[in-house]
């Protein structure tokens, strides 16, 4: 016994396979798959926690650790996060300027990127512009919160890195467990 569809019937079934292959284009082009931190995450040694990698084009272009950015000039500021989501935070937070950090590894970034997309180990993504950077010492990668090394994500931290929009009322684009920066034209 066969049964024939009516068209409203095979209208519904075309859209929800349009809409369940649209959300698969929309998955892949989210996912951003630049393979950082997924090792750290998993407890393995390839870069990830305790690393930033700088991304331009698509490539990793520099990759610092913990240590190369404690060479730069520290810039240490006392901060308040608003949260909704969480417990308000403070603390005395030192770190490197992105600023100077973009300057050691990619000289003349200032006339070519405009966005700066901010990954964290968990896949969380925050971003910030040109401007906010070029305001000083303003977007921070931080190592220490109170004089001490942030706990990793493991440790049930929020670093070893990560990165403080210091003029930020709120926390929601200071990436905690942050991997890397990629620069968008």
């Amino acid at each position: 016994m066969k049964r024939k569809l009516n068209k409203s019937t095979i209208i519904i079934i075309v859209v929800i396979a349009a809409l369940a292959a649209l959300l698969a284009v929309f998955s892949a082009l989210n996912r951003q798959d630049t393979g950082l931190g997924s090792e750290a995450a998993r407890g393995g040694d390839s870069v990830g926690a305790g690393t930033l990698t700088v991304i331009a084009d698509g490539k990793a272009i520099k990759t610092y650790s913990i240590d190369d950015l404690k060479s730069f000039p520290p810039v240490t500021v006392q901060k308040d996060i608003a949260s909704g989501k969480h417990d308000d935070e403070s603390g005395l937070f030192t770190g490197a300027p992105l600023e100077d950090v973009l300057d050691a590894a990619a000289p003349g970034w200032r006339s070519v990127y405009k966005e700066f997309i901010f990954r964290a180990e968990d896949a969380f993504t925050s971003s910030v512009f040109a401007s906010d950077i070029e305001k000083g010492d303003n977007v921070l990668i931080v190592y220490e919160q109170d004089g001490a090394p942030i706990p990793g994500g493991g440790e049930g931290g929020k670093g070893p890195l990560r990165v403080l929009i210091v003029d930020d009322e709120f926390g929601n684009r200071s990436a905690q467990m942050l991997v890397s920066v990629e620069m968008k034209k």
